[in-house]
Formats: structure tokens, C-alpha cells, sequence
């Protein structure tokens, strides 16, 4: 039964993203926002000026890999007690998920941004 909601929960969740916002993972993306930005602080908004809604979408994507691993381990693998104690393993499994998919996608478009690209030198003939 747990599974059934949680389920049912967690594409609810992905419906409301693309119906309100267009995109699934803006709620995804705004959450591990903080983080990132201790992360990799100014170069973040360099790239968000950019990538930002692509990250998002990206994002919202890659999160629903999470959703039968975080199953497997709050409910097969952890025994809390309480049904919201499983419920609170399986955001936090989640949640980690989706910081480590942000931080990769943040990496991959850093070099594609052109505010944070190297400049060639000039070289000065004499």
C-alpha cells in the first residue's frame, strides 16, 4: 500500500512541475539551488543566466531514476519505525539524488558558458 501512494504521490508531484511550469524539474532544481551555490558560488549564476531552464528540464528528467531506488532502500533495505520515517528516508534518498544530477549538470555546461570560457591572450608583435 505504502508503494501505491508513493507512487502515486511522486508522479503527482512530476504532473503538477510540467502542468504549471512547463518543465519537471523546477521544483527539483529550486530545492538543491542552495547547495550549489555554496558549491560553485559565482560560476552558478554565470551558467543559470545561460542554462538554466535546460538544467531544470534536465533535471526533472534524470530525477525520476530515483524514485524505485529510493523505494528499495527507505522501504526493503532501512526499517524505521514509523510510516513517516520511511517517508523521510525516501525524500532524503531523493533529494541527495537530485543535488548529485544539479552538481553534474552545473559541470557539464560550465565550459559551454561563454562568460566563464577562457580568453585567448593577444599576442603583440614587435
Amino acid at each position: 500500500m505504502e508503494y501505491i501512494l508513493l507512487i502515486i504521490g511522486t508522479y503527482l508531484m512530476m504532473a503538477v512541475n510540467r502542468r504549471l511550469l512547463g518543465i519537471p524539474g523546477f521544483f527539483y532544481y529550486s530545492s538543491v539551488r542552495p547547495f550549489l551555490r555554496l558549491r560553485y558560488g559565482e560560476k552558478l549564476l554565470r551558467v543559470e543566466e545561460v542554462y538554466y531552464w535546460e538544467m531544470a528540464d534536465q533535471l526533472g528528467n534524470m530525477a525520476q531514476l530515483a524514485i524505485l531506488p529510493g523505494y528499495l532502500i527507505a522501504f526493503d533495505l532501512i526499517v524505521p519505525g514509523t510510516l513517516w520515517g520511511k517517508f523521510g528516508v525516501f525524500l532524503l534518498v531523493n533529494y541527495i539524488w537530485w543535488g548529485i544530477c544539479a552538481g553534474y549538470q552545473v559541470e557539464k555546461y560550465i565550459p559551454q558558458t561563454p562568460a566563464l570560457r577562457p580568453r585567448p591572450a593577444k599576442v603583440r608583435e614587435s
